[in-house]
């Protein structure tokens, strides 16, 4: 699996099973901000979860159908971010992440989101990536507006949440695009 230095002593790493425990509490530690946003927080209580969660993401990259990695600042997990599903034939992916909420505000996120879309577009060829968010998520809106992405449309009612159905804004990135608008941090 793949490491991305990003600046120093941030880096885009995997997670292992080791990583479990820290996963787990950070994830709890943000689960009031996550939550509203991320339905699957409720389900992840236990170190077992975690380290389900991990080892399904090992499978998954070991089968060549997604990537997940821990965005990391100073040793300390942060957040994460991958690849949900890339789809070979058509050479496209979409790229989801999460931030724990002590980590928010820096700009992490962005660096890891801008080096995973370099990894995407050079070293995997991929043509396409989207990034799709909650409309009234705007900290989560703010990745792919920072990064140049073209807002293509909007899916009503894309997802169920706690308190309903939520409206998501889809982004789009082409390969031939990210050379010209790929920001520099």
């Amino acid at each position: 699996m793949f490491s991305l230095p990003l600046k120093e002593s941030v880096q885009l790493k995997p997670l292992r099973s080791g990583h479990a425990r820290e996963l787990l509490q950070l994830i709890e530690g943000s689960r009031h901000t996550l939550g509203p946003w991320m339905p699957w927080t409720q389900q992840l209580q236990e170190l077992e979860d975690a380290e389900e969660f991990i080892g399904n993401a090992a499978r998954l990259y070991a089968e060549n159908d997604a990537i997940t990695a821990g965005l990391w600042e100073r040793e300390q997990l942060a957040g994460v971010i991958g690849f949900h599903e890339i789809n070979w034939r058509s050479r496209s992916t979409q790229i989801g992440y999460w931030l724990g909420e002590a980590f928010e505000g820096r700009g992490l996120m962005s660096l890891a989101s801008r080096a995973l879309i370099d990894y995407a577009f050079i070293e995997l060829g991929l043509h396409r990536i989207e990034i799709r968010c909650a409309t009234n998520n705007q900290r989560s809106r703010g990745i792919p507006e920072r990064l140049g992405f073209l807002l293509e449309g909007v899916l009503r009612q894309a997802e169920k949440l706690d308190d309903g159905y939520v409206d998501h804004a889809v982004y789009g990135m082409l390969d031939e695009e990210w050379g010209a608008k790929r920001p520099l941090f």
